[in-house]
């Protein structure tokens, strides 16, 4: 019987290893996001800049 169980307790580490993979991915989304919307802030600002003068 504990042959036959065995199987199944690993099924529930193979389905965690997806979820944590799909955190790490929204965790490096949110940082890329956050380092894009800095440059193109800062983009955008410069190009205010120079339209100003």
């Amino acid at each position: 019987m504990s042959m036959l169980r065995t199987p199944n307790s690993h099924l529930p580490l193979w389905s965690g290893v997806p979820m944590f993979r799909i955190i790490v991915l929204l965790i490096l989304v949110c940082i890329n996001s956050m380092l894009i919307g800095l440059i193109w802030d800062e983009i955008m600002m410069r190009i205010f800049w120079q339209f100003q003068y």
